[in-house]
C-alpha cells in the first residue's frame, strides 16, 4: 500500500487529486501546508505527495514551484482537476447571502473567487488552512454568519449548506495537480 502526503485534508482537492493518481487503498497523510507536504517524502514517512502547481485563474502556486526547485523530487504524474468552488454555511443557516460576514478558505481559492468577494465587500475573508478543513472548522463552530470556500464534496461530507455555486472567476475553473516523490 502507498502513503502519500496531501495539503489538506480529506474533502479537500489534494485528496481528490491523489485519489486519481493513486490505488484506493493507498494511505493518505494530512499536512498543514505544502512545505509539511515535502518534508513528509523528504523524511520517509510517505512515498510520494500531491501538491498543485498552476490553476488556470491565478496561473502557477508559487509557493509549490519554489519547494519544487529546491528539492531533489521529480514529477512522477500530472492530472488536471475540475474545480467547482461553492460557498457553504453551518447547516442551520438561511442561506441569506446578505447575512454572511465571513469566509474562511485557503489562500489560493480566496484568489480564485476574486470577483464574487469584490461584489460582497461585507464579507471580510479570513485564510484557512486548506478549503476542505474550511468547511469543517464552519460547520464545526456553528455560527451563522460564518462561511467557507470549498469543493461540493467537502459540504456534502462535513454537512456544510451550500449558500452559492460556481463562486469562482472562471466556471471552467481547473487546477493541475503532479505526484511527487523521491
Amino acid at each position: 500500500m502507498s502513503v502519500v502526503a496531501i495539503q489538506g485534508v480529506k474533502g479537500s482537492y489534494s485528496e481528490e487529486a491523489a485519489r486519481i493518481f493513486m490505488e484506493a487503498d493507498a494511505e493518505l497523510i494530512e499536512c498543514l501546508d505544502f512545505a509539511q507536504a515535502f518534508d513528509t517524502v523528504a523524511n520517509a514517512r510517505a512515498e510520494y505527495a500531491v501538491v498543485p502547481v498552476e490553476n488556470k485563474i491565478v496561473g502557477e502556486i508559487e509557493d509549490v514551484t519554489s519547494l519544487l526547485r529546491m528539492s531533489s523530487f521529480s514529477v512522477i504524474k500530472k492530472s488536471r482537476l475540475k474545480v467547482e468552488h461553492v460557498l457553504t454555511g453551518t447547516p442551520d443557516c438561511d442561506g441569506d447571502l446578505e447575512s454572511i460576514r465571513t469566509v474562511r478558505s485557503h489562500i489560493e481559492a480566496l484568489k480564485q473567487c476574486r470577483r464574487f468577494l469584490s461584489a460582497n465587500i461585507h464579507i471580510a475573508q479570513v485564510l484557512g488552512a486548506d478549503t476542505a478543513s474550511s468547511v469543517r472548522r464552519v460547520v464545526d463552530e456553528n455560527i451563522a454568519d460564518n462561511a467557507a470556500i470549498g469543493s461540493r464534496r467537502a459540504a456534502e461530507m462535513y454537512g456544510a449548506k451550500i449558500i452559492a455555486e460556481n463562486v469562482a472567476d472562471d466556471k471552467d475553473n481547473w487546477t493541475t495537480f503532479c505526484l511527487i516523490g523521491r
